[in-house]
């Protein structure tokens, strides 16, 4: 498991450098070593004089501090950090307005499930009682939107940070919270002995697994609803040959797009946020005889999710964690490892199965997803033609971004993904800005991947500052803006709502030629012949590559 390997991975396994010259470690010195030991490479943020100590233990430990233009595209990098890697994020902040930028970028990996270690540098203990310049109370005010926040002491700081780092990986992933006070950081202080808590295994009742085996070797119609969990624990493989053996067909969550390829025959696409797909999807359910969900986390779900099938049909729910949301309900819920359940169902053999879900009935509900959101305009491009285009152009192994809009929703059904953790976005959130710091850190991460970054203006006017890092770094990131100059969402809502339009136009500049001036390339299309020209331009460029796809929003009408 994934998760596990984070958890119970044994701490300071080497000397620091401050064993190596034989002194006391500082408490900077130890938070720094407990997350490199963590496997972590990148630490991004703004720093101030709070958190220089950090900075410089970082440093010392090959940990790259990487200085963003803004918190909420440091923390934006560390979430998609953690969702690449399975490392923890780690997202460094100063006091005053440098926490209370971080507060959006910590509900993104609090709601996506991503363990994110917040650090952030706080006032001197001796003087925190009365000073007030910049103050507020940093762990009140991250307290509901992170899994654990504490003030770093003196002495035990080592317990600490190995109590924090566990939390933020335990199952669900969250970030945790480390304020560090100014005359705490250069405090010496022992460390704690390297210690691997024992690993408690788990497997279903045999009761229930029985039961469950019986469900599906009944089944006609049954269909897997699969989610983030299914990663988080590891368990692709094991959740592929699940479905092939039993032959279970499979919808997935934006965010687990790519857990099966989706190519495979078995895999039907995915659901969450559309109207018009999730009406397809929900007519299947109604129609199935055993409904499975794996590691599926209402989450990424909208409100229709509630309660969608009847109480009465044979459903089952696997995930890491207890069913605490009652968004829907299963007859059989098992918590604990995704992985382990699925190969104790794969290792059960399969008798000989009734028919079940034949091809043209499967390769017609599969034909019914990906044809409900293609629109192809007379002329010009339109968000449909731009999405499939680049998917022709760049290879299977890209790492995309999406941010949210739209588009987003439209992409989600579109663009393929091939393995797991290759498409991010903000799906729990759905936050706006997510897109270009993500292609940030992945190309940081995965330096000879191509990165491709799809969004909106809206969406790329809330980072544009983090343009400059591209330039930077020598990040040769391809960035695709759906340009139609409106907040096309919002827009479409208020028309359903037969209200006028307000506030849904936003001027925007040329993008193309903002991208020249920060080190780049810059490119206008206006069809896919050029779209598709300026996305293998981009691919063989050295530098970074901004497109403005200038689009006709209209068929977001028939697709939303």
């Amino acid at each position: 498991m994934l998760t596990s390997r984070l958890i119970y991975m044994t701490y300071m396994s080497r000397p620091s450098r401050a064993q190596e010259r034989e002194e006391v470690p500082k408490t900077a010195e130890i938070i720094a070593a407990a997350l490199k030991e963590q496997g972590v490479q990148y630490a991004y943020g703004i720093p101030g004089g709070e958190v220089l100590e950090l900075l410089d233990a970082f440093r010392n430990v090959g940990i790259r501090f990487v200085l963003t233009k803004q918190e909420l595209g440091a923390g934006m990098m560390a979430d998609a950090t953690y969702q690449l890697t399975g490392t923890p994020g780690v997202l460094v902040a100063t006091l005053g307005p440098g926490i209370t930028n971080t507060t959006t970028a910590v509900a993104q990996a609090f709601l996506d499930r991503s363990a994110v270690a917040v650090l952030t540098g706080e006032i001197a203990t001796p003087i925190g009682a009365v000073y007030t310049h910049q103050i507020i109370d940093h762990e009140s005010l991250l307290r509901p939107i992170v899994k654990w926040t504490t003030t770093v002491r003196a002495k035990g700081a080592y317990e600490q940070v190995r109590k924090g780092l566990a939390i933020a990986a335990a199952p669900m992933p969250g970030p945790v919270h480390f304020n560090l006070p100014t005359d705490v950081a250069p405090a010496e202080q022992a460390d704690g002995r390297p210690h691997a808590p024992a690993v408690v295994p788990t497997a279903p009742a045999p009761e229930t697994l029985t039961q469950v085996i019986e469900w599906l070797g009944q089944a006609k119609r049954p269909l897997a609803l699969v989610g983030l969990g299914v990663q988080l624990d590891d368990a692709c493989g094991e959740l592929r040959q699940f479905l092939e053996q039993w032959r279970v067909p499979a919808v997935m969550t934006y965010k687990a797009k790519g857990a099966v390829p989706e190519d495979h025959p078995l895999v039907i696409g995915a659901t969450g946020l559309s109207p018009v797909v999730d009406k397809l999807h929900m007519a299947q359910i109604a129609e199935s005889d055993l409904v499975l969900t794996i590691g599926f986390d209402p989450v990424e779900l909208r409100a229709d999710w509630m309660a969608p099938w009847k109480e009465d049909k044979r459903t089952i729910g696997i995930d890491l964690v207890p069913n605490t949301h009652h968004v829907f309900r299963s007859r059989i819920e098992y918590a604990g490892g995704i992985a382990g359940f699925l190969r104790a169902l794969n290792g059960a053999g399969t008798r000989r199965l009734p028919e079940r879900w034949p091809q043209p009935e499967l390769d017609e509900y599969r034909d019914s997803i990906r044809n409900a959101v293609v629109q192809k305009p007379a002329r010009g491009l339109g968000p449909y033609l731009v999405a499939s285009t680049l998917r022709e152009v760049f290879p299977r192994d890209t790492i995309a971004t999406i941010d949210t809009g739209s588009h987003r929703i439209l992409i989600n059904h579109v663009w393929q993904c091939y393995e797991p953790r290759r498409l991010l976005q903000s799906n729990g959130l759905g936050s706006m800005g997510y897109a270009l710091p993500a292609a940030i850190a992945a190309k940081l991460n995965f330096p000879d991947r191509p990165v491709l970054a799809m969004m909106g203006e809206a969406g790329l006017d809330m980072v544009i500052g983090e343009l400059a890092l591209l330039k930077e770094h020598k990040l040769a990131v391809t960035l695709v803006v759906f340009r139609d100059d409106t907040l096309s969402l919002i827009k479409l809502k208020q028309e359903r709502m037969k209200l006028p339009e307000t506030g849904v136009v936003t001027g925007n500049p040329d993008y193309a030629l903002l991208a020249r001036a920060y080190g780049g390339n810059g490119v206008v299309a206006n069809d896919t012949n050029a779209l598709a020209q300026a996305a293998r331009d981009a691919l063989a460029s050295d530098t970074f590559t901004l497109i403005e796809a200038r689009i006709d929003p209209a068929e977001y009408r028939q697709q939303m």
